[in-house]
């Protein structure tokens, strides 16, 4: 996102962009750039009597980075050598998620990503890496702290609807806890600790079973959309611009010192933030200084570099930056801070191990795109009222109109229509799956449009629902363009009765079922069922055979907890108990 700043360019940027304009320009800039990286350390270096010289790769988070810096180029300037290798230091700033994969998959030796020194926001990181399926590959296993950050939810002075600092509870971040509506920005679990505290919270909070799955997915649906995909900066969501002035404010979930910076930086037309402390307790970032290199002449430069760190000068500038001490201490800088809360405030230590991985997979499988086969019965039993009013077509109208409101633009979705009417194979495939989001050739209506529309249209054939037959086929179609980095699944909306119409029996049904499901690939069925006539028992051992789910139901005012529960049910995906 743009930070919104300009300058008029000088002479030498304007001569500048007309040499990188041609490809000579290109080539010479880039010849210079690495024989500047590549030659010129070492030349030096070489002068010392140094017989190789190494890099030192730190990587940090952006805001531990300034203070890695100054502190690199002191260890710098003293031209430190082990051994007769001359070591120099240099500071990046690569998101934690990707150091965790590199040194999960062994590659800290030869990676260019891998850094020799690791300072994420979270030992958290350094636990996930060791539990991951790589395994811990020569990293610390008890490593030092620079400091600390509480995460905290942040949101403007005086915010309508908030409770007061020390009395906020972690329900606030669930949907309609909050009052009036707003929204609820956090980082994405994979991304950030922060994130992995939230979802932590929440599943503390709900507890398990299916209700609490349930409430689980309506969080996750809920805040999704405005996740964020990296540190926070809170200055591009607080410009004191006209346009913010006019929207809602939203609760931003972010480490305390993350207020402490923008506080101290924002606009004067911009509001001051104040920081918000569950009273149940937060996750406290502990900014570890990781070795993960086993190279003993990098090793002894890694222990120097922290000592450098150590020092009273740079522990004085991570306090002026809105850090704590390790043990979570404000300084007496920090706590006259506007928005702050001194006292440091309760924190729980449970976030390692198996619950990091329960809290990201959790978010993993619900917010994952899903890739959704929809099939519709419009047999003559869908005709049949229900509760002496509307008729099942009626509800499944309003069902598949629901279920088209909550699957977000990423879902590909197609759409069967069920009965011997059609004719031999028993269905007409009304839409090909596609994607809601995308647009028509003459980028006139979405493919979501276009679904309503045929939803709003669906009405009863007649005849026999052919119901196994088109299970089975309507399941062979998803398996069979299975997607990795989707949910497949096939949703059906039904009568719930076969009554002899399909070539197929229900035991060779739920045999097949059986036989194709594959835990690897799973391709789930969701059967939603209209009316207490339904075959529930034959309907349930169907569902079962896929890892899926059955619904019966009269009540069209019950569709959207329905679809909430199904969507739930990917948690457990390929384990669910029946």
């Amino acid at each position: 996102m743009s930070s919104g700043r300009h300058r008029l360019a000088s002479p030498t940027t304007s001569t500048t962009r007309r040499l990188l304009g041609s490809p000579l320009g290109v080539t010479a800039i880039v010849v210079a750039l690495v024989t500047v990286t590549a030659v010129a350390v070492p030349v030096g270096l070489d002068v010392l009597g140094c017989g190789e010289t190494r890099y030192l790769r730190v990587s940090a988070t952006q805001s531990m980075a300034p203070v890695l810096r100054e502190a690199a180029t002191e260890f710098n300037d003293d031209r430190p050598s082990y051994d007769g290798e001359c070591v120099y230091a240099q500071v990046d700033e690569i998101a934690p998620h990707r150091i965790m994969t590199t040194l999960s998959g062994g590659r800290s030796g030869d990676s260019t990503i891998a850094p020799h020194v690791w300072v994420p926001e979270s030992s958290a990181w350094v636990e996930l890496t060791r539990v991951s399926e790589g395994g811990m590959h020569g990293i610390d296993t008890d490593p030092p702290s620079l400091a600390s950050s509480p995460v905290v939810l942040a949101a403007p002075e005086d915010t309508e609807g908030m409770p007061a600092p020390d009395d906020t509870s972690w329900t606030l971040v669930l949907p309609g806890e909050r009052s009036p509506d707003r929204p609820l920005v956090m980082v994405d679990p994979n991304r950030g600790v922060d994130g992995m505290t939230v979802m932590h919270a929440v599943r503390r909070h709900l507890g398990s079973g299916d209700d609490a799955d349930t409430a689980m997915t309506d969080f996750v649906r809920d805040v999704q959309r405005d996740s964020a995909f990296g540190e926070i900066d809170l200055n591009t969501f607080y410009t004191g611009s006209a346009a913010v002035e006019e929207r809602v404010d939203p609760v931003i979930v972010v480490p305390e010192q993350a207020v402490v910076s923008y506080n101290a930086s924002r606009a004067p037309t911009a509001p001051p933030l104040q920081a918000h402390y569950p009273v149940e307790g937060t996750v406290s970032l502990d900014y570890p200084y990781v070795t993960t290199t086993d190279v003993s002449s990098l090793r002894s430069a890694a222990a120097d570099l922290y000592e450098v760190l150590d020092q009273d000068s740079y522990r004085s500038h991570l306090r002026e930056l809105g850090f704590r001490d390790p043990d979570g201490t404000a300084s007496p800088a920090l706590a006259d801070q506007p928005g702050l809360t001194a006292e440091a405030p309760p924190a729980h230590d449970d976030l390692t191990g198996d619950a990091l991985l329960a809290s990201v997979t959790d978010w993993n499988r619900l917010s994952m795109p899903s890739r959704t086969l929809v099939l519709a019965d419009t047999s003559e039993n869908m005709a049949e009222a229900l509760d002496g009013e509307q008729s099942r077509m009626e509800v499944a109208r309003q069902a598949a109109l629901m279920g088209l409101s909550l699957f977000p633009d990423k879902t590909d979705m197609g759409l069967w229509l069920m009965s011997d009417e059609y004719g031999e194979s028993g269905r007409e495939e009304a839409a090909d799956m596609h994607r809601l989001g995308t647009s028509d050739e003459d980028g006139e209506a979405t493919r979501r449009q276009e679904l309503i529309g045929v939803a709003e249209e669906i009405g009863v054939q007649g005849g026999g629902s052919r119901l196994y037959d088109n299970i089975l086929a309507a399941y062979d179609e998803v398996a069979d363009h299975y997607h990795e980095d989707k949910i497949n699944s096939v949703i059906l909306l039904t009568a719930g009765q076969d009554e002899g119409s399909s070539d197929i029996s229900h035991e060779e049904l739920v045999a097949a079922l059986q036989d194709r499901f594959d835990p690897e690939r799973p391709v789930s069925t969701f059967i939603i069922a209209f009316g207490s006539q339904a075959e529930e028992d034959e309907l349930r051992q169907i569902a079962e055979a896929t890892s899926g789910s059955l619904f019966v139901t009269e009540d069209s005012n019950e569709i959207g907890d329905i679809f909430l529960s199904s969507i739930s049910r990917r948690l457990c995906v390929p384990d669910c108990d029946s």
